[in-house]
């Protein structure tokens, strides 16, 4: 989702190129008070301009002859003038006419900011509301859908240790009891999930003992490395759909073939757009490890 324009933009009607105070004063001070209204606004200034920037405002033979030109047309004043609605500034600036009657004041665009700084911390949480509800109504379907298929097992067929049940009880190592400090690439995996799901705008969920162990059976067992995780998690943060269910590294090692999958099929097509384009810019070292994660 393209990220909205937070530019400024100062108001200019069209029959500004026509005016007879344009004409009067030429082309280039014309275009010398277009680029003044634009230095106003982007600066916060009300109209003011300092007289020592008036020669780096434009590239025109002579700004400082268009400048007089403003003023003579009454475009512009000097900073001592006799006009009633524009302030007195003093003698080292000149002020645009009328310039708060036609453009934001400084006063006015920091209330702007203001409420659209509020209006993304609103949808913010409100996205990670979604995520969450998303991924909780997932997680009991999915529980549903378990204890259903426990129970026909259990009528139809004696219990047996699968391969990878067995595989993953023998493989257990020192670094899963409590006693011993946890693996670094391990560690790193879940921090960076962790904190991924914070930025999204969740609270910072808890690494707990079964969070080690899912994404060490991730590393061990699956043969994924620490890197391709931290990519994987990436990836599918970045991804409209993949970002409110990739909330756990149970999670991630169940869907890891998928995301895979889809993340090789996104990178052959050459898809700049599209639900599944991330949107962001990926960082030097995830494009790295992207060619490793696809």
């Amino acid at each position: 989702m393209a990220e909205k324009d937070k530019r400024t933009y100062v108001r200019v009607h069209d029959g500004l190129p026509d005016h007879p105070k344009i004409i009067d004063a030429g082309g280039e001070a014309g275009w010398l008070y277009v680029c003044g209204l634009a230095y106003a606004s982007r600066q916060l200034t009300d109209g003011v301009l300092p007289r020592r920037l008036v020669l780096r405002l434009t590239d025109g033979s002579n700004p400082e002859a268009s400048a007089s030109a403003l003023v003579r047309v009454g475009l512009w004043h000097e900073g001592e003038h006799g006009c009633p609605s524009c302030p007195q500034v003093g003698p080292d600036a000149f002020v645009i006419h009328d310039y708060l009657e036609h453009q934001r004041s400084s006063a006015e665009v920091a209330d702007l900011r203001t409420k659209r700084a509020a209006a993304g911390q609103r949808g913010g949480k409100r996205s990670g509301e979604s995520r969450r509800a998303s991924s909780e109504a997932e997680a009991n379907r999915e529980a549903s859908a378990s204890a259903k298929a426990k129970q026909a097992r259990s009528k139809n067929e004696p219990e047996t240790e699968t391969e990878t049940e067995v595989k993953e009880k023998t493989s257990r190592t020192p670094a899963e009891s409590s006693d011993d400090p946890p693996r670094h690439d391990v560690e790193r995996a879940c921090k960076h999930l962790a904190t991924v799901i914070e930025n999204g705008g969740d609270k910072r969920p808890r690494i707990s003992g079964k969070w080690r162990t899912d994404m060490r059976r991730l590393i061990d067992i699956d043969g994924v490395t620490a890197d391709q995780a931290i990519t994987a998690i990436d990836w599918a943060h970045a991804n409209d759909f993949w970002n409110a269910h990739i909330l756990t590294p149970a999670k991630l090692r169940e869907k890891y073939p998928t995301l895979r999958r889809q993340a090789t099929a996104e990178r052959n097509r050459g898809s700049t757009a599209g639900p599944q384009t991330p949107s962001r810019d990926l960082t030097d070292e995830e494009i790295e490890n992207a060619s490793h994660f696809g």
